[in-house]
This record gives structure tokens, C-alpha cells and sequence, in this order.
């Protein structure tokens, strides 16, 4: 069976690109997986107990916002899983996808203005995504702005604009 993994920060933004992660298991009867991996490296100078402390708030947060999701994709009709992660976003993403066999990975698109996730990143991302063998859809605002093959040792990579209309 088909496997999507959906990373996703669950703010008010990423409803409507968990929404089209959620159109597209349904189109391909997949199963879907949401992902929250969170980074508390910025506290480096902190105090252990406190780094402990906010790593456990955040994972509570994550684990709140996968359930608003889950819940959206069991309105939906789909039956959605969530996996909690912490450490650096690029390692965490491709464990899980090889750790779950994701076909298929649906992330948002770099936030412009915010800082969050440049341009630059994405494409890493992208390259880290497509050499696990999954192809990736970067969606914003519910409407897929790119779409990175696999590589694959058979055929060229390649990088398309694509619309899917959910």
C-alpha cells in the first residue's frame, strides 16, 4: 500500500496543505502519517532541567496539534497515523520515511517573509526527500507548487510545477 508522510508545524497555515495531503490519500488509497519533529537546539546555554522540560512541552504541543489533524483526516473518511520527533528536522524526516516505507512525502513550502524555512533549505530538503526514493510534493496554501521525483538510478531527476486540484 501506498504510504504519505505529512510533516507539518499545525499552525492555522498548514491546515490547508494537511487537507490536501489528506485529498490525496484518499485519491490513491493510501495511508497517511503526520509528522511533528521538534529542535530544541537553541537552547544550548540552557540548564539541562530546563531543556528537558520545554523538549516534553513541545512534544505535548506536537502530539495536540496531530490530533487536530488526525481528526481532520477521520472527517475525511481516512485513518491517519502521527509519529513525535525531535532533532534536527532533515535527519528526523528521512528516518521516518525510510523507518515507515513513505512513497510519498507532502510538506509545506517555505514560509516567505517569516524566517521559518528559506528557499535554499527547501531545495536540500528536496534533494534529502528524493534520494530515499520518495517523491515530494511542496504545497502552499492547499495547491502544489512543486513536485520532486525520486531518483532513481533508471531515469533522469526532474523537478515539475504541478496543480492538483483537491
Amino acid at each position: 500500500m501506498t504510504m504519505i508522510l505529512c510533516p507539518t508545524r499545525g499552525g492555522q497555515s498548514s491546515i490547508p496543505n494537511q487537507q490536501w495531503a489528506i485529498s490525496l490519500a484518499k485519491e490513491r488509497n493510501a495511508s497517511l502519517t503526520f509528522l511533528y519533529i521538534s529542535n530544541v537546539r537553541f537552547l544550548e546555554r540552557a540548564s539541562g532541567p530546563m531543556i528537558v522540560d520545554i523538549s516534553d512541552k513541545l512534544d505535548e504541543m506536537g502530539e495536540f496539534l496531530l490530533a487536530m489533524a488526525q481528526d481532520r483526516a477521520a472527517q475525511a473518511g481516512i485513518a491517519a497515523e502521527t509519529i513525535v520527533r525531535q532533532g534536527d528536522f532533515q535527519e528526523a524526516l528521512t528516518a521516518v520515511i525510510q523507518e515507515i516505507g513513505a512513497d510519498t512525502v507532502v510538506i509545506g513550502q517555505a514560509a516567505r517573509g517569516t524566517g521559518v524555512t528559506t528557499e535554499s533549505y527547501m531545495s536540500i530538503l528536496a534533494d534529502a526527500v528524493k534520494n530515499t526514493g520518495a517523491e515530494l510534493f511542496v504545497v502552499d496554501e492547499g495547491q502544489v507548487v512543486h513536485l520532486h521525483s525520486p531518483v532513481s538510478k533508471t531515469q533522469p531527476e526532474e523537478t515539475n510545477e504541478v496543480r492538483h486540484e483537491s
